[in-house]
């Protein structure tokens, strides 16, 4: 790329494309779907599906031949609704949904965690919590609440298919899953985080800290022989 206002050879960077071995991801632009694009103002930046999924995999990945789907389960499902003017969808209303409907439920957002510097603790200041009271987008009062995401359960098998095929003996994934404008790729995954967070989506407490337990049963005596050959756990 080129300045604009630069000549004589000067302004210029080389950005070599991660897919070729290098540091930065280039990639053609994605936009939302029609659908997508109806549940958000006009200025709206690309605005993902944070799905989260968890693999039992990762807990007997020694004995395992082959694992299968059966260890992976998608725990919770987020639509991250991007402001008005913002450059990604970090800026946005976060509507939980149901995984098991696709029904679109109430929103908040996680702004107050980012809020920095000693003086947001007076009162009145930072919030410590936000509710799920948002039915509206606020950016044009356009009712998201209430509608269905479209094959959610194609959704759920991309990022299950994802988790098992790419990193099945990671414990946790949160996948930002698009509903493009491409006709040829409808559903695509833009991104996998493996040091992830629901988004404030809900899920099955029971599941979750059955997985989170049987995790530390799996960890803990490897810890301690770790520590008994006085070697760091890793």
């Amino acid at each position: 790329v080129k300045h604009k206002n630069e000549e004589g050879g000067m302004g210029i960077h080389f950005y070599h494309n991660a897919s070729d071995g290098g540091d930065w991801i280039i990639q053609n632009r994605i936009q939302n779907s029609e659908w997508v694009s109806g549940l958000l103002p006009k200025r709206a930046p690309l605005s993902t599906f944070r799905v989260i999924t968890s693999s039992t995999c990762c807990l007997d990945m020694e004995t395992i031949a082959t694992p299968d789907r059966s260890g992976i389960k998608a725990l919770s499902c987020v639509f991250r609704a991007g402001r008005e003017g913002a450059a990604t969808d970090h800026d946005s209303i976060l509507f939980d949904i149901d995984p098991a409907t696709g029904v679109i439920g109430g929103g908040t957002t996680n702004a107050h965690w980012y809020r920095l510097g000693p003086h947001e603790i007076l009162p009145g200041k930072c919030p410590w919590r936000s509710t799920h009271g948002t039915t509206h987008h606020p950016d044009g009062n356009i009712p998201v609440t209430g509608n269905t995401l479209p094959n959610i359960k194609g959704i759920l098998e991309l990022v299950e298919k994802g988790h098992l095929d790419l990193c099945p003996d990671v414990p946790l994934v949160g996948w930002d899953v698009v509903l493009s404008a491409d006709s040829e790729v409808p559903i695509c995954l833009l991104e996998v985080n493996l040091s992830c967070n629901f988004f404030r989506g809900s899920f099955d407490w029971g599941v979750y800290l059955d997985f989170v337990e049987k995790s530390f049963e799996k960890l803990h005596p490897l810890r301690v022989e770790a520590q008994n050959n006085g070697k760091k756990f890793k």
